[in-house]
């Protein structure tokens, strides 16, 4: 197990160099991730929500690497925020997490591409915004990976700055 959490440590370095900005602007506000145990009830319980499906991509291995993608990546585009996190568990399980990324304050940032990386142990799994959006400022999605006994995940938001007028 270690030897995959190194792996993935550096695939998360590697795609970190990668990008144009290196450091998250300190206007970005990150909210800790909380966990979806039923995407089924958080709905009926946030009735006001509509689901869009992110697309998928998956790579067969001992681990099934999947990538989900939602907007469109251009040139001036830049990361306004990366969220990831590894966890084990003693048997295999259904696994849900809330991802949020929310603009903080007034400098017109706005999402244009999102990218999430997975490792887990199966390619059943799923990502849905439940809120926000491409051009937007602020975007919730539920990822969830089905009967996993690993899961890690490496979420990249890339945006642009807009002007915003101040009245």
């Amino acid at each position: 197990m270690v030897q995959y959490s190194v792996i993935f440590i550096w695939i998360c370095f590697v795609r970190l160099m990668e990008t144009n900005s290196r450091n998250i602007p300190e206007n970005i506000k990150v909210q800790n991730v909380s966990v979806v145990q039923n995407i089924e009830s958080f709905l009926e319980n946030h009735s006001t929500l509509s689901v869009i499906p992110l697309q998928k991509q998956s790579k067969s291995s001992h681990l099934w690497a999947l990538r989900y993608m939602l907007g469109i990546k251009v040139e001036n585009d830049y990361l306004l925020a990366q969220l990831a996190d590894a966890s084990d568990y003693p048997a295999k399980k259904n696994v849900s997490v809330d991802l949020l990324y929310t603009e903080k304050g007034v400098t017109g940032d706005i999402l244009t591409y999102i990218e999430i990386d997975t490792l887990q142990d199966t390619q059943e799994g799923n990502a849905h915004v439940v809120s926000g959006g491409i051009g937007q400022g602020s975007i919730h999605i539920v990822l969830e990976a089905k009967q996993t006994e690993r899961f890690s995940y490496n979420a990249h938001f890339y945006g642009r700055k807009t002007l915003k007028l101040m009245t």
